[in-house]
């Protein structure tokens, strides 16, 4: 009875340390490559940047999937860079867009992880040196009032996407996850379920 219960003991143990050796998708990286699908234009709308020239623009995005993977139903990640709802070098900081190096290596390391990941562009624009706090502050509020209106808009575009056009990247339509770094965790957070 002893020496069963032992080879019971070793098997189990055996099994789990097998078990916990493979690499888990979503957790980690199983995917070696990726691939980039740029300058996809998810909506169009009315931006107040530049200030010069205001109108009715192209909204961005590029898509990272897991290269060589056969899943079609995978979760989504819509992803939004920080930047303070400013441009480079106005803002102060290298960032500011869907191409900074951060934004893009994160998006990379999501998808070797096996999710699809949207990296969106969103309207920015406002004015931290209005003549006073109401200028400042209704600009900056707009501003954020567009960005989420972007994000929901990227939602509704991998929506009908997934409903009616073949679902073209993939995507489980149920499992959509929004996040970002400074300003795009602010949109993420300040987004409200339809």
């Amino acid at each position: 009875m002893k020496k069963q219960l032992l080879k019971l003991l070793i098997a189990v143990a055996f099994t789990t340390v097998a078990f916990t050796a493979q690499a888990q998708r979503y957790l980690t990286e199983v995917f070696s490559n990726v691939n980039v699908s740029t300058n996809i234009v998810y909506a169009n709308n009315y931006s107040v940047f530049p200030p010069t020239a205001p109108g009715f623009n192209d909204l961005t995005m590029d898509v990272f999937e897991p290269a060589g993977d056969v899943l079609t139903q995978r979760p989504l990640i819509i992803f939004m860079h920080t930047g303070s709802y400013l441009p480079i070098l106005i803002n102060g900081t290298p960032t500011g867009s869907r191409t900074d190096s951060a934004t893009v290596e994160i998006c990379k390391q999501f998808a070797r992880r096996g999710y699809v990941v949207a990296n969106m562009d969103y309207r920015i624009g406002w004015n931290p040196q209005g003549s006073n706090v109401d200028i400042r502050r209704g600009t900056l509020l707009n501003a954020v009032y567009r960005s989420i209106q972007d994000a929901k808009a990227c939602v509704r575009f991998f929506r009908k996407d997934a409903a009616i056009s073949g679902n073209t990247y993939g995507i489980d339509p149920n499992i959509i996850i929004l996040g970002g770094q400074g300003t795009g965790g602010y949109i993420a957070l300040n987004y409200e379920v339809p």
